[in-house]
């Protein structure tokens, strides 16, 4: 193929490509999709550079290449080098194209390593000079044919990662953190695609404080905005944003004229779901009382207060240790595992500690945490 073309939108020129990765022994990959402009998102790009070249792949003009890519993502003698790898792995899982082995991430590299800025635009730029153009990043993949601009924001996203993933694995044997690294890598390999679920009013920023029968209406209202952005093809929040189904719940227009007058929200959109919105929120009306959902509530008991001691001994050392190894402390243990374990009999705590940890996480502040435990 000439050494210029970059976009693959064709079968045979991606098959070739492809076979070609099969004698690589390391390659960079990016994807880039469609959550943000519709229903159902999917793969449009798939971005792969190799030590010599950079090719952007377009699965939407050439459909086999998904399953074309499934031998040399499940190799696990061939290296993947991801950037924030998490939601690109889950979506690769999802389309089917493969579950991908032997994964080395960079942003979690960085963090391992004490990076304090760890994104893709802010490491190029610190290790190669290289400024990325952002003007890309909520750009709708899906669309045809591709702006030049897009294109070549999409092939930068790669090119310089195999480059990056040697600088990062270098400073990580010096700090002697690689093995830490590793073992969240293949945690990476192991992350599932959530499973489809309904949209909950629970789950609702700011629902915390609104009554049953609200709820009832909140929830009605989700389901049907569900179904418009389906029948639509667009995003949830591009049908209605969440405020206004909230103020809906709270104050339900009586009339058409009513939903049309809502603030938050364009007239002729309104009008034009003023019929659904009307007849969710009778459906929620007639709801008997003892069915409408009720906000969640704790049910945790308070801390002792020789829990809240222990707790604050764990976080201390925590702190400590993230400061020392300007490690995030988030990222060292989280908050849900040291309150779990300052409600627990120390003893017990500090026994279970290699179960309630990674293996990293306990070689790092392990002994930290133990102390506290036992003060």
């Amino acid at each position: 193929m000439p050494e210029r073309q970059l976009l693959l939108d064709e079968t045979s020129a991606a098959a070739e490509f492809l076979a070609e990765l099969r004698s690589e022994t390391r390659i960079a990959v990016d994807l880039e999709a469609d959550s943000l402009h519709n229903y159902r998102e999917k793969i449009c790009l798939v971005q792969v550079s190799t030590a010599g070249a950079t090719r952007v792949l377009d699965p939407l003009a050439a459909p086999g290449i998904l399953s074309g890519l499934v031998p040399v993502l499940s190799d696990r003698s061939v290296l993947k080098v991801f950037h924030g790898g998490d939601y690109d792995v889950r979506l690769l899982k999802r389309e089917g194209a493969a579950a991908v082995s032997n994964l080395f991430d960079t942003m979690i590299a960085a963090q391992i390593a004490g990076r304090e800025r760890y994104g893709l635009a802010a490491l190029l730029e610190e290790e190669f000079g290289v400024l990325l153009d952002k003007r890309y990043q909520r750009a709708d993949w899906s669309r045809r044919p591709l702006d030049p601009g897009m294109l070549a924001y999409a092939a930068a996203d790669t090119a310089h990662l195999l480059a990056l993933s040697d600088r990062l694995s270098e400073e990580l044997v010096r700090l002697g953190r690689l093995g830490w690294a590793e073992e969240e890598f293949l945690l990476l390999e192991q992350v599932e695609p959530a499973p489809p679920k309904k949209p909950s009013c629970l789950k609702v920023k700011g629902a915390g404080r609104l009554a049953p029968r609200q709820l009832a209406r909140l929830q009605a209202l989700l389901e049907t905005r569900e179904e418009l952005a389906a029948a639509w093809n667009r995003p949830p929040f591009k049908v209605l944003p969440n405020q206004v189904l909230i103020d809906w719940a709270v104050q339900p227009p009586a009339d058409r004229r009513g939903v049309a007058a809502t603030p938050g929200a364009g007239g002729p959109l309104l009008d034009r779901v003023a019929g659904q919105v009307l007849e969710a929120l009778a459906r929620a009306n007639a709801l008997p009382e003892g069915e409408c959902p009720r906000a969640e509530v704790s049910r945790s008991a308070p801390l002792a207060p020789a829990e809240e001691r222990r707790l604050a001994r764990l976080k201390g050392a925590r702190e400590e240790a993230s400061r020392a190894l300007r490690i995030e402390a988030g990222l060292l243990v989280n908050g849900a595992t040291l309150e779990r374990l300052a409600r627990q009999d120390p003893a017990e705590a500090v026994a279970g500690l290699p179960a309630a940890l990674k293996r990293w996480q306990l070689e790092a502040l392990g002994d930290a945490l133990r102390r506290a435990l036992e003060a």
